[in-house]
């Protein structure tokens, strides 16, 4: 399946990749994440969960849609793990792969 979760990713390719994906835009819904991440979304709630937990994304309600966003710590996750530069140390990596 293409860009279905690869079982060769670890954790934290996973959430740095959903990071990465709200990190480009305006907020999104689960599922517009977790697609434009290339995930499967049987795995949202737990790696949405973490994130939430650690104050990296955020989660809102807007009106029957719960939408999520990216925190200024999430922001400060990406420019540390160089996820908008194609030089980062998961260039090499499949999650990352330009889209």
């Amino acid at each position: 399946m293409k860009g279905a979760y690869n079982l060769g990713q670890s954790k934290m390719e996973i959430y740095l990749a959903v990071i990465k994906v709200l990190d480009r835009g305006d907020s999104m819904t689960q599922q517009q994440i977790m697609r434009k991440a290339g995930l499967n979304l049987h795995l949202s709630p737990e790696f949405f969960n973490f994130l939430i937990g650690l104050e990296v994304i955020c989660e809102k309600t807007i009106g029957p849609k719960v939408e999520y966003f990216i925190t200024k710590k999430g922001h400060m996750l990406c420019d540390y793990f160089g996820l908008n530069n194609d030089n980062s140390i998961f260039s090499r990596t499949k999650v990352f792969r330009s889209r």
